[in-house]
C-alpha cells in the first residue's frame, strides 16, 4: 500500500467535502501522524474492507473538522480569547464510572459538556439552546441507533449527552484511543512518546474555545481517559483544571476493557486475537497508571479529587455532592432534584456486585497484571483482587 497516496486521497475527500485547503502548519506534525496511523492499520491491525472503509471515512471525518476548525478561527480570531476557565474534567481509568459521572453532572445548567453531535464535528458552534433542529443531531441519532446492541449494553451512548474529548484530540490526528478499535501498537507506542502532543493539546484547547464562543457563561466538565497518557500537556492548556480520579480494582477495569475492544475490533476486523487485546488492554492501561502517578507525584497540579468507585456506584448522587463540595462549586436544589431523576431512572447498583475478572480468556495471568498496577493501588488504597 502507498501509504502517501493514500493520504493525499483523504485530504482530497475531505477538502472536496468543505472547500477549504488549510490544513495547518507541517511543523505541527499531523501529516506525519496521520501517515504512521494508516502504515500501523495496514501492517498490524488485519482489517476486513469494511474496517478499512471505516478507517478512511473516520480519517476524512477528522481532516474535515480539521479543515473546518482552522477556517472558523481564521474568520472569528476573537476566539482565541475565549478563557477555558477552572473546568473539571474526568481523567480516570476507564469503565471505572465517569460516563455516567459525566452524565450526571450535566444536569446542571451552569455546566457545559461535550455532546455527542457536536464532539463530533464541532464546526459550526452550537447556538444557546437544545440546537434540535441541527442536522448533526439526527445524523448522530442514526449513528447510536444503528450500534450494536451489546455494545450499547456495555458503554453509556447518546447523541444529545457527554462524550469524551478524545474526539476532539483526534482532529490533531493523534489519538492513543485508537487501540480500542483496531491492533496498532506500533502507532500507539509513538503516540504515547510523542512530544508533539503538545500541539494536539493546543489545537484541543482552541475547539474548546471555539465550541464556548456562543455560549458564554457555562463552566466545562470533561471526560477522557487518555488524558493520563499526556497530563502535562493538558496542564500546560488548562492550568486551572479541576482534576477527579475514580479508583476502581485495576483487574475488573482491565477485564471490562478486553470484553469492550473484543466488541469494537470486531466491528472492523474477522481476525480478532484475544491475546493481543490482553496484551494491548495491560501496556495501555499500565501506561495510564504509570503516567498518573508520575504527575500526581510531581505536584505539578494539587487539584485533584479523589472517589471510590464503589462508593460512586453504591450512592452516585452522594458522589456528585462531594465532588462539588470538594471543588467549591454550587449545587441549587433544582439541579439536584433533576441529578437525582437521572440516578432513579438508571439504576447501577448491580455493578457493585459485579463477577469476578476473567483474564483467562485474554491470555492475562492475574499475578502478572497485580504486578503492573501494584504501585497504584498501594498510593491509592484499591482493592486489586479481581473479586
Amino acid at each position: 500500500m502507498d501509504v502517501a497516496r493514500t493520504i493525499e486521497g483523504l485530504l482530497a475527500a475531505a477538502r472536496g467535502r468543505t472547500g477549504l485547503s488549510d490544513v495547518g502548519a507541517e511543523d505541527t506534525g499531523w501529516r506525519d501522524a496521520l501517515a504512521r496511523l494508516v502504515e500501523s492499520a495496514e501492517r498490524e491491525a488485519r482489517l476486513a474492507d469494511r474496517g478499512r472503509a471505516m478507517l478512511h471515512a473516520v480519517l476524512t471525518e477528522r481532516l474535515v473538522n480539521r479543515l473546518s476548525v482552522i477556517d472558523y478561527a481564521a474568520r472569528h480570531p476573537e476566539v482565541r480569547h475565549e478563557r477555558v476557565a477552572e473546568p473539571l474534567i474526568l481523567a480516570t481509568l476507564p469503565r471505572t464510572g465517569q460516563t455516567a459521572a459525566g452524565w450526571i453532572l450535566d444536569r446542571d445548567p451552569r455546566n457545559r459538556s461535550l455532546l455527542t453531535w457536536f464532539a463530533k464535528h464541532p464546526i459550526p458552534p452550537p447556538l444557546p439552546g437544545r440546537n434540535s433542529g441541527d442536522p448533526r443531531v439526527a445524523q448522530e441519532r442514526a449513528l447510536v441507533g444503528a450500534m450494536p446492541r451489546a455494545l450499547l449494553e456495555m458503554h453509556l451512548i447518546d447523541a444529545e449527552e457527554p462524550d469524551e474529548c478524545h474526539w476532539l484530540i483526534s482532529n490533531a490526528l493523534r489519538t492513543p484511543h485508537e487501540l480500542y478499535s483496531m491492533h496498532v501498537p506500533t502507532y500507539y507506542r509513538w503516540v504515547r512518546d510523542d512530544p508533539g502532543m503538545r500541539a494536539a493539546y493546543a489545537f484541543f484547547h482552541l475547539q474548546l474555545q471555539i465550541l464556548q464562543s456562543r455560549t458564554p457563561g457555562r463552566r466545562w466538565v470533561l471526560k477522557n481517559s487518555p488524558h493520563l497518557l499526556a497530563l502535562d500537556s493538558l496542564h500546560a492548556v488548562l492550568p486551572d483544571a479541576i482534576l477527579v480520579q475514580f479508583h476502581r480494582d485495576p483487574l475488573k477495569v482491565l477485564a471490562s476493557n478486553c470484553k469492550l475492544t473484543s466488541l469494537l475490533r470486531g466491528l472492523a476486523s474477522d481476525a480478532v486475537d484475544p491475546h493481543a487485546i490482553g496484551r494491548d488492554m495491560l501496556q495501555l492501561l499500565g501506561d495510564y497508571v504509570s503516567r498518573l502517578l508520575d504527575f500526581r507525584a510531581r505536584g505539578v497540579s494539587r487539584r485533584w479529587i479523589d472517589v471510590r468507585f464503589r462508593d460512586f456506584v453504591a450512592d452516585p448522587l452522594r458522589t456528585v455532592e462531594a465532588i462539588y463540595a470538594r471543588a467549591g462549586f454550587e449545587l441549587a436544589d433544582a439541579t439536584r432534584a433533576d441529578m437525582a431523576g437521572w440516578v432513579a431512572a438508571h439504576p447501577r447498583q448491580d455493578l457493585v456486585r459485579a463477577r469476578a475478572a476473567d483474564l483467562a480468556p485474554w491470555g492475562i495471568a492475574p499475578e502478572e497484571a497485580r504486578a503492573v498496577f501494584a504501585d497504584y493501588c498501594e498510593r491509592f488504597g484499591v482493592e486489586c483482587d479481581g473479586i
